[in-house]
């Protein structure tokens, strides 16, 4: 099969418009070209190490493949624009030899390339950077939310690796077209924001969020007039009974797991802020089935109205979220800096989000890679690895892997507000109060406790130390409001 038989109908050097949700990245690039707040990244530790020609062939056919990956953005009388190159002038793979190199340092020279700016006008959204040791080696791959989503980023491993796996055995990749091109999702944005129903899309989202507020937790430092974009990230496989338990318990309240997983964070954000009425963003998929296969930035922030109490049961404020995220579906083609530019300017309309990314559709090889099982790819044991990525972009913010086998939690704080113990603090809580929804939904949120037994026991020990039972009120911005109640 001709491996650019499945490409979407561009034409190189062609120049095409940005969506809206294209441009205001390119408005966040520009203001910040250094930033690294956008980028998304992967990585695959290979044994024994490939063939950097063959690896080389495989990252050429993927850019032919998905023209967004070899496409430079620029600056025109109209507006910003895409321009897509040819083949091979862009996005090359690049061979780094670092035989000597520990684990210790691999880590470095990985974290290294993934925070190195990328330069949207002259090398485009994409690299693909090879370790090379003696015995093994650490493909990277690093793109630009201009150009990718957490979908995306999955179609070019699944396809980067078919390719290198065809080739290695003297073959042609045998993908299944690409289908439809980035630039007709563009055309029916526009097309939408140009009829009534994008009228009236606009109206739900300014009800939306009249009367509710950006949902914000105390901080362990004071906010800066301007953010650094600075982050970092924790991440924990959920035990797979207690993945289990999820399912089940999702599947008999008629909700799904994203829904029972944010009515848990609504209840936890309740609970240590006291806010009754608060918008958290969820970042969902625009992609339609004709661009399955298709690389290209397909996310849009709905904004997830919550009111709840510490009344509410948690069975209640899972159903609450999953009418919401039903509601803001039907509406979510709408684009949300659209909805930020109308609104007052009284400040962002969300500093806490929350996403899901499924990859069970890519079957059990890459699927259940993302879990940490070994494949073999050409002869190659290859591991996928865990890379940070987007982080600082707000306060807090929440990713949520259904894989094959179960569920992943990610979650990427602000380290200009909060220190690590206090992530650390607020995600084991957040895991409680999973696990409360899942066993008992009946159970009303003010009756959640927010500390085991042994935190239990060690605050009793420590308020007896100090000759006190009382419990200071605390108060919002000191970071430990209710964290023993």
């Amino acid at each position: 099969m001709d491996r650019t038989a499945g490409t979407a109908g561009t034409h190189d050097d062609e120049v095409l418009p940005l969506s809206v949700g294209q441009e205001g990245l390119w408005l966040l690039h520009e203001l910040a070209p250094d930033s690294s707040t956008y980028h998304l990244a992967g990585g695959g530790r290979m044994e024994p190490a490939p063939d950097p020609e063959l690896l080389a062939r495989a990252v050429l056919a993927l850019t032919e493949r998905h023209p967004m990956l070899r496409s430079v953005y620029l600056e025109t009388p109209a507006g910003p624009r895409r321009m897509v190159r040819e083949p091979g002038t862009i996005g090359a793979l690049t061979v780094r030899q670092v035989p000597d190199a520990d684990d210790e340092e691999l880590r470095r020279l990985v974290a290294e390339e993934t925070a190195r700016p990328f330069r949207l006008s002259t090398e485009g959204p994409f690299r693909a950077v090879l370790l090379l040791r003696e015995g093994d080696a650490v493909l990277l791959v690093t793109t630009h939310h201009i150009a990718t989503d957490a979908t995306s980023q999955w179609l070019i491993w699944r396809d980067l690796l078919d390719a290198y796996e065809a080739l290695a055995y003297g073959k042609e990749p045998g993908w299944d077209p690409v289908g439809s091109g980035y630039e007709e999702f563009v055309a029916a944005e526009q097309a939408l924001l140009d009829s009534p129903r994008g009228t009236r899309q606009a109206e739900y989202w300014r009800e939306q969020r009249t009367g509710s507020e950006p949902a914000e937790l105390p901080t362990d430092r004071p906010r800066p007039a301007h953010s650094a974009g600075t982050g970092a990230s924790l991440v924990r496989r959920l035990p797979d009974q207690l993945s289990e338990r999820v399912r089940r318990t999702a599947a008999d309240q008629g909700v799904s797991q994203f829904a029972l997983a944010l009515g848990a964070l609504q209840a936890l954000v309740n609970r240590w802020t006291g806010q009754t009425d608060f918008l958290i963003a969820c970042p969902a998929s625009v992609r339609r089935s004709a661009a399955r296969n298709v690389v290209g930035y397909f996310v849009n922030p709905v904004l997830i109205r919550g009111r709840l109490d510490r009344g509410t049961t948690l069975g209640e404020a899972m159903a609450a979220a999953n009418e919401r995220i039903r509601q803001s579906t039907a509406r979510v083609t709408y684009p949300y800096p659209l909805v930020a530019q109308a609104a007052p300017a009284t400040g962002p309309l969300y500093r806490i989000s929350m996403t899901m990314v499924t990859t069970d559709r890519f079957g059990p090889g890459l699927g259940g890679a993302v879990s940490g099982e070994a494949i073999d790819v050409g002869g190659i044991s290859t591991t996928y690895l865990e890379i940070p990525h987007l982080e600082g972009q707000c306060d807090l913010a929440v990713e949520v892997t259904r894989d094959v086998y179960g569920l992943t939690l990610a979650l990427r704080y602000d380290t200009e507000l909060f220190e690590r113990d206090t992530a650390e603090r607020l995600f084991d809580q957040f895991e409680r109060f999973i696990a409360a929804a899942a066993d008992r939904p009946g159970t009303r949120i003010g009756r959640i406790p927010l500390t085991d037994e042994a935190e239990r026991r060690a605050l009793l020990e420590l308020s007896g130390s100090a000759g006190s039972g009382t419990r200071g009120s605390g108060t919002r911005g000191s970071g430990t409001q209710g964290l023993a109640s």
